[in-house]
């Protein structure tokens, strides 16, 4: 007897920069002579959409947003309503739409939930790894809870990427970006007093306040642009550590002082500017320096701490407004 099995695999181009991923279905025909598999280029079906959905925030309730494979994107709200869209989509053979379909109608499970904070979920019962979600969540201006995501990059391709672009008075904000090759890019608001992210491409931190802790842990990060930008609009309490395993740190920081930092550059140095009159600086090398601005928390700033493959240079670059 014959058996046929399907499997999703990916291939990533890493020696072309912006190159795209690229895909395969493999089907495999099982007999008494052994086993015989075709290849065919993988194509992206968008499943329908199911209606918007808009929830009631408490104040200071969370929106939790767990997606198994698809982008995140959280945005302002038109309304004093948190509104939740979901995008399906379905990876499957260029030639197999009717199994795409298919899976997208009974495998796939979006949902969003309110239960004292609101739950945003992508799963799967079933059906192969190329079933996903994107999923738009629209916070309205008067939002004062925490945000946490997490995307599990659960799927043949991992370009997936984390990005708010409207927080509202979000209290703190939590992204976790297991994609391999998507990026985290957090428009954020001086109200968030707690940020941690954790995304293994291109992190981008803007106007957050006080506790801070960053992680980008791509071991071979190319390219011109930094592996980590923050941007701190408050830093009067906290502290942190922003750490990428490769690659340059850009950090800003409040002229008025108040904190200290600990910058390390593995591969590179620590380049500081002029200092505001508030700071002074104590440094062991080009790449060991400490900055000091006054009394208060301590960020722990390391460029370059992991990394793998030929020597890249990453610096720390700090600047001060």
């Amino acid at each position: 007897m014959m058996h046929a099995k399907h499997t999703l695999l990916a291939t990533a181009i890493a020696t072309l920069v912006g190159l795209p991923q690229l895909a395969c279905e493999v089907a495999c025909i099982e007999d008494g002579s052994g086993t015989r598999c075709t290849a065919k280029s993988l194509k992206r079906y968008d499943g329908a959409r199911p209606a918007a959905q808009a929830f009631n925030a408490a104040p200071g309730a969370p929106i939790t947003i767990d997606v198994l494979y698809g982008n995140v994107f959280v945005t302002r709200s038109a309304s004093p309503q948190v509104v939740v869209e979901f995008a399906p989509f379905a990876y499957a053979a260029y030639d197999n739409q009717a199994t795409a379909d298919q899976e997208l109608a009974q495998n796939l499970r979006v949902a969003a939930a309110q239960q004292g904070g609101i739950t945003v979920t992508v799963a799967r019962q079933g059906g192969s790894n190329g079933l996903g979600s994107d999923v738009v969540v629209r916070v309205p201006d008067a939002f004062t809870g925490a945000i946490n995501i997490v995307n599990r990059a659960g799927g043949p391709l991992n370009h997936f990427d984390v990005k708010t672009d409207f927080v509202g008075n979000a209290s703190a904000i939590s992204v976790q970006n297991s994609a391999s090759m998507g990026s985290c890019y957090i428009q954020a608001a001086p109200s968030v007093k707690n940020t941690t992210v954790q995304c293994k491409n291109v992190i981008s931190v803007f106007d957050v306040s006080d506790t801070v802790n960053i992680t980008n842990d791509k071991r071979d990060h190319e390219g011109g642009t930094p592996a980590i930008t923050l941007r701190m609009a408050g830093a009067s309490a906290g502290g942190g550590k922003v750490y990428s395993a490769s690659g340059s740190i850009a950090a800003t920081f409040p002229a008025a002082g108040g904190y200290t930092l600990a910058a390390r550059a593995s591969r590179g140095s620590v380049k500081e500017g002029t200092l505001p009159a508030a700071c002074s600086k104590r440094e062991r090398s080009a790449g060991d320096k400490d900055i000091l601005c006054g009394a208060g928390p301590n960020y722990d700033i390391q460029a370059g701490h992991a990394p793998t493959g030929p020597a890249r240079e990453a610096n720390v670059d700090l600047s001060f407004r």
